[in-house]
């Protein structure tokens, strides 16, 4: 299918298969041709090639009833990788660039208008011939032209990009998740699938960008030819970052075999593909496919669901690339490509959500566990603490202490029926050596928790209404800054007394 099928959106008198006259001279004629001589032929619009020649078009056509479908003033539009100049009826419109034989020629831009004035149009017997050479192109195209004809005189751009607001916001979103996930790699709770979608999110981005810059930015033809190949590789790139993912999350120890071997099918069939369509196509299609082979295999040794809508999401992806190969590249590619990053970015929160669930389950069995063999260690070998007192030195066992309370250059230790010690050092000391029973409550105290009985919000102290009730009948203050610590401390205690009696 050629770009006059797809391309074309505003009123033509001109379809693919309009036939034209067109010469190649064979000297350097000045001048318009007869279009009689020797070189001269008759050929369907659409197979039209001004690539590395120079030629003159001539086409005709009447005022008829399209022309009620336009509203003035009217203009020519010339698309395609050429430099141009357009006469009708005998009277020069304009030109792109500057048409020549050889690399004198100056490029024009891709897509072009030139004003049509209204008088130099007849009922019948209008001739218009057009100028046209590529010298400077860097590759050859199947369709180098990709519209001709009239219309109301507006932005040439705006007939090859119609959705340039969608485009747009969609790439800012392509580019804000990007962001996100690459941020969130280099955090603390950092991880490579985060990289990966943030590249995915990146390129993404950059070929939608590269897409629409046709419809942006006018650039000379040569460059059109730098786009293809940047959007087909960016193409690529994002279906095997899309494999990359998969691999990883299916293949496990087998990843890089499937990778490698992805890479190098995609890579031959992108090279052997025959136009440029086709190859952005097999970018993206072939490392979607095997992707598909991978959730197929897995989901048929674990049957999962969560694997099974993966493969019915991407199975859709893969049915619209083959079902729109025409017309995949525009807006319709990256409404799906959004659609399968959504899936994908959601399925990767549930799965990390399920992680960090399990992961605070296991840390606080494992405190419990520990909080436990505390405990054991100070009922089978009872910790005991040096203090001095009167000249005496005196070991003080841990389980005796209610609680800690900061005194200056000193430590009130208060004991269980044996009033109060003096401990020479700070509470950070002591809470460095005294065991995981004792926790921090405030800034000035230290509580032993096989003490407390109660957890109360009365008002106390400047500790802001919380407090601990211990079992001789004293109330310790908490801080609001520690009650988060407090309350986890008194659950596992809890749990451990549960695990014990058990």
């Amino acid at each position: 299918m050629s770009p006059f099928d797809t391309l074309a959106k505003a009123p033509t008198l001109f379809d693919a298969a309009h036939i034209v006259r067109i010469c190649e001279p064979l000297d350097m004629q000045e001048g318009v041709p007869d279009f009689d001589g020797p070189g001269c032929r008759d050929l369907p619009i659409y197979q039209v090639n001004p690539q590395h020649t120079y030629l003159w078009l001539r086409l005709t056509f009447d005022r008829s009833s399209h022309w009620q479908r336009l509203t003035p003033p009217y203009g020519v539009f010339v698309l395609g990788k050429a430099a141009s100049r357009v006469y009708l009826n005998g009277q020069l419109l304009g030109n792109n660039g500057t048409p020549a034989a050889d690399k004198q020629e100056v490029p024009g831009t891709m897509d072009t208008v030139f004003y049509l004035p209204e008088v130099l149009l007849k009922d019948t017997g209008n001739e218009m011939i057009l100028e046209l050479s590529a010298q400077h192109s860097l590759m050859e195209l199947g369709y180098p032209l990709h519209f001709i004809g009239f219309g109301h005189y507006h932005d040439p751009r705006l007939i090859v990009q119609q959705y340039r607001g969608l485009g747009l916001t969609l790439t800012g979103a392509f580019l804000l998740g990007a962001l996100y996930f690459f941020t969130a790699s280099f955090g603390r709770l950092g991880h490579r699938h985060q990289k990966l979608f943030g590249a995915m999110c990146l390129i993404a981005a950059l070929q939608l960008l590269t897409e629409m810059s046709r419809g942006l930015v006018p650039y000379t033809y040569p460059w059109h030819d730098v786009r293809l190949v940047t959007v087909t590789i960016l193409s690529l790139l994002f279906g095997m970052s899309v494999l990359v993912y998969s691999s990883y999350k299916t293949m496990a120890g087998h990843a890089l075999h499937w990778i490698y071997g992805s890479l190098l099918v995609t890579v031959t069939a992108v090279l052997l593909a025959p136009g440029f369509d086709s190859k952005t196509t097999a970018g993206v299609f072939f490392p979607l496919l095997v992707s598909l082979i991978q959730l197929l295999i897995v989901w048929r040794r674990q049957r999962q669901k969560a694997r099974l809508g993966w493969f019915l999401v991407q199975l859709l992806v893969v049915i619209t690339i083959v079902a729109n190969q025409a017309s995949f590249h525009e807006i319709i590619h990256f409404l799906i490509i959004a659609m399968l990053l959504m899936y994908l970015f959601v399925q990767q929160a549930k799965e990390y959500r399920l992680q960090q669930q399990q992961s605070k389950n296991d840390q606080q069995l494992i405190a419990k566990l520990e909080y436990k063999l505390a405990q054991n260690s100070q009922s089978d070998t009872p910790v005991r603490l040096e203090v001095s007192s009167a000249g005496k030195t005196l070991w003080v066992p841990v389980s005796d202490i209610l609680y800690c309370k900061a005194a200056g250059d000193y430590v009130e230790l208060h004991l269980i029926e044996q009033g109060e010690k003096l401990y020479s050092g700070s509470l950070k000391q002591l809470e460095d050596q005294l065991p995981n029973t004792f926790i921090r409550v405030h800034r000035s105290f230290l509580v032993n928790l096989e003490q407390v009985v109660a957890l109360s919000g009365k008002t106390v102290s400047e500790a802001g209404g919380y407090h601990l009730q211990l079992t001789d009948g004293q109330a310790i203050p908490v801080s609001r800054r520690l009650m988060p610590t407090v309350r986890s401390s008194l659950k596992q205690e809890s749990a451990a007394v549960l695990m014990c009696t058990q």
